[in-house]
């Protein structure tokens, strides 16, 4: 078989994959925004071992009895996710036992590496769901020239920023000269040029919300921030609050702006202030220490009236809690067989 059909073949079955561990289910009724590989292996039987490695982002072992997965818990979640992808096309792919130091494959790697790397992008970033979050994200092709745009569409994927763009630029949404432009830019500076200037700690993303992720149920890490874009009626006494939120652990506050840094407009200022303001999304230890659902509510109204808020923003957030050691999948899949 040749290279293009054995691509071909990896697009196919990725494909075929999803179809069978109900992805589209998770994604368009559930709320889900990004496909989990890790569940995947978990469902079909394939033991996933998070664990600290010197040189290897992952590994494909091929036992008779039991294939399993290795994974480098010292990179980046979005690189975890697409290092076990990436594994997950070796096993459905049929090959062999491999270890892989880099996903970087160019021309020269093997066939079987280029194959499987078709597959982990075909499998985390099909064009369905590009397609899907763009829609509800209000998002044209031409927001994808946007840097900023294409980093907070790599957080709901849930893969890394450059693999972003060079899904996007193979998808035919991204042309090859975008694509390295952008590839040349640092998320660190994607993440401090979020309003109010917001860096999220060493290693954690920061993700802009609005009212366009309404009902939508985030998967982010402990060392995540949120920054949420609010309509603003302040001039009308309204104000956001978290009392809904509190329950789950979540607070607000305003993202102050230092007005000293800011260009003075060239244009009139309209009476009433910016049709939208940022608010810190801020959780506490408990909210991010749990694997369950939270419900994430936040009600615009003025403090002085009871009654109905004026509006209402609500997300659910589950924090992904991977961990060193065997996955929490295939942990209860051991105990569930041992007993």
């Amino acid at each position: 078989m040749n290279l293009r059909d054995q691509l071909l073949q990896a697009a196919k079955r990725a494909g075929e994959v999803l179809e069978e561990a109900a992805a589209k289910r998770r994604i368009l009724e559930d709320g889900y925004t990004r496909i989990d590989p890790i569940a995947i292996a978990e469902g079909d039987g394939v033991p996933v071992m998070v664990r600290p490695l010197e040189k290897l982002l992952g590994a494909f072992l091929k036992e008779e009895e039991s294939p399993g997965i290795l994974v480098n818990s010292q990179r980046p979640i979005g690189m975890v996710h697409l290092t076990c992808a990436h594994e997950l096309g070796h096993f459905f792919l049929g090959h062999g036992t491999k270890t892989d130091e880099d996903l970087d494959y160019g021309n020269t790697a093997s066939p079987e590496e280029r194959a499987a790397n078709e597959f982990a992008y075909k499998l985390l970033m099909p064009k369905w769901l590009v397609a899907h979050m763009m829609r509800r994200k209000g998002w044209g092709r031409g927001h994808l020239q946007q840097a900023g745009v294409v980093y907070q569409l790599s957080l709901r994927l849930g893969v890394s920023y450059a693999a972003m763009v060079w899904s996007l630029n193979n998808l035919a949404l991204l042309d090859a000269g975008s694509a390295q432009a952008m590839s040349r830019i640092s998320p660190k500076s994607l993440k401090e040029a979020s309003p109010g200037g917001l860096a999220a700690p060493q290693g954690g993303d920061v993700w802009v919300l609005d009212p366009s992720d309404q009902d939508c149920i985030i998967e982010p890490r402990a060392s995540d921030r949120f920054v949420v874009e609010l309509p603003n009626h302040a001039s009308a006494g309204y104000v956001w609050t978290a009392e809904e939120a509190s329950a789950a652990g979540f607070t607000i506050r305003p993202v102050l702006i230092d007005a000293s840094a800011v260009a003075r407009p060239s244009v009139p200022v309209m009476v009433g202030g910016a049709p939208n303001s940022a608010y810190l999304l801020e959780p506490s230890a408990g909210a991010m220490n749990t694997d369950a659902v939270l419900p994430v509510q936040l009600a615009e109204r003025q403090p002085w009236v009871s009654g109905e808020a004026r509006d209402r923003f609500a997300l659910r957030a589950q924090y992904e809690t991977l961990s060193e050691g065997l996955s929490r999948g295939t942990r209860r899949r051991l105990v569930e067989g041992a007993a």
